[in-house]
């Protein structure tokens, strides 16, 4: 399968159902340093770099091409983890953005931990 030779529609589906896998992996966890103590390895095995930052933990999937995309585990408001809808990914312009890609406006990276996803609303996934 190629990660990055499809249309922006599928993109973005794509983005959605990683953000939802990963989502099913960390909203058991409540503690950033718990969750990246505990995955930091298992991640490392499937590729992907898991930083630990002040206020989040990202995860750094290098698509194709240089392409990729980085998601934001966050502390949820029900005091569980979450992923951000916020990602910083490299567009069709090569350019490294921030995108909400639910929303799909560009972003801030001041808006990483407030972007959390109502999974009640209906979305194309």
């Amino acid at each position: 399968m190629d990660l990055i030779a499809m249309n922006n529609a599928e993109r973005v589906k794509w983005m959605r159902k990683r953000h939802a896998f990963l989502n099913d992996i960390v909203k058991s966890y409540s503690s950033l340093d718990d969750f990246a103590k505990d995955k930091e390895e298992w991640f490392a095995l499937l590729g992907t770099d898991l930083t630990r930052e002040n206020d989040y933990v990202y995860l750094y999937m290098w698509l194709d091409f240089g392409e990729y995309e980085m998601y934001f585990v966050i502390p949820n408001t029900d005091g569980h983890l979450t992923i951000s809808e916020v990602i910083l990914w490299q567009d069709d312009t090569c350019a490294n953005t921030y995108l909400n890609i639910f929303s799909l406006h560009g972003a801030d990276d001041d808006e990483i931990l407030t972007s959390i996803h109502n999974y009640g609303e209906d979305y194309d996934s």
